[in-house]
C-alpha cells in the first residue's frame, strides 16, 4: 500500500530541519548545555570603596611627651645639682611599663610609668661614672654629667606580663642628651640620665594614677 502523499510530505519536513541543524552545528562549536544552571560569579576586590567608618591611624612613636600633666602646685623646687635626692616607696611592688623624655619651657623631663598600686621610691644623684648594677660594666652615656636614678619598689614582670624592655637608649629633646634604661635588678630599676653642658639642677616627685616617677632636668638657657 502507498503511504499518502500528506505523510510523505511531513517526513520530508522533518528530514529537512534535521538536516539544517546538524549544519548548523557544523562549525565545531558544541551545542548549548540543556542545564539551566547561572554560571558562577567572580567579584574583583576594589580599591576605590571608602569604608564606612576610617580605622584609627596608629601614633608614631616620639621622644616628646606634650600630653604629660603638668607638674602639681605642690611639686618640690629645683634642688641644686650636687645634692642627691631620695625617697622610699609604698603600696606594692610596681611594673615598669613605659619610658618617655620630653621638652618643657625651663626643663626637660623624664618620665617612668609602672603599673599597680601605690607610688615607687627613688634614689637621684649626678655621679662619675654609669656602672650598671649586677653586672659591673660601665655604660657609655652621652653628655657632659651622668644623672644616676635608682627607682625602687619594683619587680620583675610574670611571664606575659607586658612591661618596659631595655633597649637603645632614648634620645633626649635639649639639655637631656639620652636616657638609658638598664633594667630592674633585685627590687631596682636603673637608669642614667646624659645631660649636656655639665651637671643641672633637678627635681624628682610622683604621680600617680598611674604611678610615674617624674625627674625634671632644669635648662637654664631655655
Amino acid at each position: 500500500m502507498t503511504a499518502p502523499r500528506t505523510t510523505r510530505i511531513v517526513a520530508t519536513a522533518s528530514l529537512a530541519a534535521l538536516a539544517l541543524a546538524a549544519c548548523a552545528n557544523d562549525d565545531g562549536e558544541p551545542s548549548p548545555p540543556s542545564s539551566t544552571n547561572p554560571p558562577p560569579v567572580v567579584t574583583e576586590p576594589t580599591t576605590d570603596a571608602s569604608p564606612t567608618e576610617e580605622p584609627s591611624a596608629t601614633p608614631e612613636p616620639t621622644t616628646d611627651a606634650p600630653t604629660e600633666a603638668p607638674a602639681p602646685t605642690d611639686a618640690p623646687a629645683f634642688g641644686p645639682a650636687g645634692t642627691a635626692q631620695s625617697a622610699e616607696p609604698s603600696g606594692d611592688l610596681l611594673l615598669p611599663v613605659g619610658l618617655r623624655v620630653g621638652d618643657h619651657e625651663g626643663f626637660d623631663r623624664v618620665v617612668v610609668e609602672l603599673a599597680g598600686e601605690g607610688v615607687p621610691g627613688w634614689q637621684v644623684e649626678y655621679v662619675d661614672e654609669a656602672i650598671e648594677d649586677g653586672r659591673g660594666e660601665r655604660v657609655d652615656v652621652d653628655g657632659e654629667a651622668i644623672l644616676s636614678v635608682s627607682v625602687s619598689g619594683t619587680r620583675y614582670p610574670d611571664e606575659g606580663e607586658e612591661h618596659y624592655v631595655p633597649g637603645a637608649p632614648l634620645e633626649g629633646p635639649d639639655i637631656v642628651e639620652e636616657v638609658h634604661y638598664l633594667g630592674t635588678f633585685e627590687g631596682l630599676t636603673q637608669l642614667f640620665i646624659g645631660v649636656d653642658d655639665g651637671p643641672a639642677d633637678y627635681r624628682v616627685f610622683t604621680l600617680a594614677d598611674p604611678a610615674r616617677l617624674v625627674i625634671d632636668v632644669a635648662d637654664p638657657e631655655d
